[in-house]
């Protein structure tokens, strides 16, 4: 025997149809903006690994309380060049220490534009400034304007690159401003008192 029983179903107005299309719409906007929250938080607590991921492994993400090691730049070098130029100047009969400082800055300039040469040009700084500290140390180099201001690049060459140029232990050598001659070697020896009649 079929049942014959009829269902009612609720009726539902017109008000009551938009009020719920309004509320299925502020629930899809909550759900989309938990959504993006998500998403921000996974994308903030993973940046290091999405970051080493985009720029490469090579690219390194500096931790807490480290920091970045100084670099050598091309205006330390100009300025400490221009200084080594106004000192020398003061300075003729020592030519050829300012000259060999300055070929050095040169090719510290020309090694520093070479990629992965920064630790050469910056050997060849310190060379320079270990020597000039010498110069400017020794007791009978009396002090100018241009070697204060040389001594003073010097010193914040040393402060921003952390070089350790400390002379004061050094023992004090003559300072060279001749050239040594091999004339003088390659001279026959000759006796003067001797003398033949001919």
């Amino acid at each position: 025997m079929k049942d014959t029983r009829v269902i009612e179903f609720a009726k539902k107005h017109r008000e009551d149809v938009i009020d719920t299309l309004q509320l299925r719409l502020k629930e899809r906007r909550v759900l989309y903006t938990l959504l993006l929250i998500l998403c921000v938080t996974i994308t903030y607590e993973n940046s290091s690994v999405i970051l080493s991921y985009l720029v490469g492994s090579s690219h390194q993400v500096p931790e807490l309380g480290e920091r970045k090691t100084p670099q050598l730049k091309p205006d330390m070098l100009k300025r400490l060049d221009r200084a080594l130029a106004e000192t020398s100047e003061d300075f003729p009969q020592y030519w050829a220490r300012f000259a060999g400082n300055q070929k050095r800055l040169g090719e510290a300039a020309g090694l520093l534009a070479e990629e992965g040469s920064a630790g050469l040009a910056l050997e060849k700084v310190n060379q320079v400034v270990v020597s000039m500290k010498e110069f400017a140390a020794h007791p009978i180099i009396k002090s100018t304007k241009s070697l204060e201001k040389l001594n003073a690049e010097m010193v914040s060459v040393q402060r921003i690159l952390k070089l350790k140029a400390d002379t004061a232990e050094a023992e004090l050598k003559p300072l060279v401003f001749v050239r040594e001659s091999a004339a003088g070697g390659s001279q026959s020896n000759r006796n003067l008192f001797e003398y033949s009649l001919r």
